[in-house]
């Protein structure tokens, strides 16, 4: 039986040319508003609080290496929840957090290009292998290629990210031309909420993560227009962001989220599904979210897909997207190198 819709709001198409400057105006207005950073904060008993945001559904690598220990002189303080990395890099840049977890390295590194002094400093999520976003529609729709798509809604996670990318890079190469290109609109959806608009042809077609898609197929329906392996091959999607400042106010501190994260990314490739799970669902329970495991279990793929070794960034992970983002003319890729959007000193798992 289908479930419901639970939706927050009512269901809104927003143009995808829009919506990335939009991102950077509100990052840039948080930068300029607040005065600058504000200085770390600290327990009693010493130890970083660190803000953070996390995503339903899924099992988040920060609270993870909380869960294995690996973060003995940090203090997780949750703030929200969102349904993706932009919002995560807002708040960020707004100083309502103290890093963002999982954005898109193409919408971090747009933010960089404006100026805004964050880095990345370690993979998150990414895809290959098994672990992999697809394009799906219903079973027996007409669309199969990229101009089949023209005047339809696609749904998305959010708007200017990672599904964005892959889905513009797809057009791209399916002979698209800008203008033909932006007669298809993007619907930002909760993930969790993606299936029931599909199935209730509120859209027409949507990007799930391999964990939504799993879920879709077992009650049946649903057909596979492209993975994103197909368009760009394995990948290092997003990774955790800091601020400058708090790298060099508090370079141990981000030393060791840093490096826990890799630890957190190398547990989940080293142990089963199940294993993982056993210690995730704890912490959550342990910490006062209990109410999430019902969906990080039906939901999560059982890997980050993150397919660099020690969860380190690459430059080829974030050129690829400056390209991206200089054909929709939001940055020159002469002004700006993957070199500035990252850095892996704080990663020890990397550096060893």
């Amino acid at each position: 039986m289908e479930r419901d819709i639970h939706m927050t709001g009512p269901l809104t198409a927003l143009r995808r040319s829009t919506v990335l400057p939009v991102v950077v105006l509100l990052a840039v207005l948080g930068l300029s508003g607040c005065g600058g950073a504000t200085a770390a904060k600290h327990t009693a008993d010493g130890k970083t609080v660190l803000r953070y945001q996390s995503s339903a559904g899924s099992v988040d690598v920060l609270e993870l290496a909380s869960a294995l220990g690996d973060l003995p002189d940090i203090k997780l303080q949750k703030v929200g929840d969102v349904t993706g990395g932009p919002q995560m890099l807002q708040a960020l840049v707004s100083h309502q957090v103290d890093i963002a977890s999982s954005p898109f390295f193409g919408a971090t590194a747009q933010l960089v290009a404006t100026g805004a002094p964050i880095k990345a400093v370690v993979s998150t999520y990414g895809s290959s292998g098994d672990i992999y976003s697809a394009l799906v529609t219903m079973a027996g729709s007409p669309i199969k290629t990229a101009r089949d798509l023209l005047g339809k809604k696609v749904a998305v996670n959010t708007l200017g990210a990672n599904s964005e990318a892959i889905l513009d890079t797809w057009f791209a190469k399916q002979g698209l031309s800008h203008d033909q290109i932006k007669q298809i609109t993007l619907v930002a959806l909760p993930p969790l909420n993606t299936e029931e608009a599909l199935r209730h042809n509120q859209i027409d077609a949507a990007v799930l993560s391999v964990g939504q898609l799993t879920v879709a197929q077992r009650r049946g329906g649903i057909a596979t227009v492209f993975k994103d392996t197909d368009v760009v091959g394995p990948y290092n999607g997003g990774g955790a962001v800091l601020a400058d400042e708090f790298l060099n106010q508090d370079p141990t501190a981000a030393t060791e989220v840093a490096t826990g994260i890799a630890k957190a990314v190398r547990y989940i490739d080293d142990h089963g599904r199940r294993q993982v799970l056993d210690v995730f669902d704890k912490w959550l329970r342990d910490n006062g979210f209990g109410d999430y495991v019902e969906a990080v279990d039906a939901n999560w793929p059982g890997n980050t897909g993150v397919p660099s070794p020690q969860a380190q960034i690459r430059d080829q992970d974030v050129a690829l997207w400056l390209n991206w983002l200089g054909s929709r003319g939001d940055v020159d890729p002469s002004k700006i190198k993957p070199g500035d959007v990252f850095t892996n000193q704080y990663n020890k798992e990397a550096a060893g």
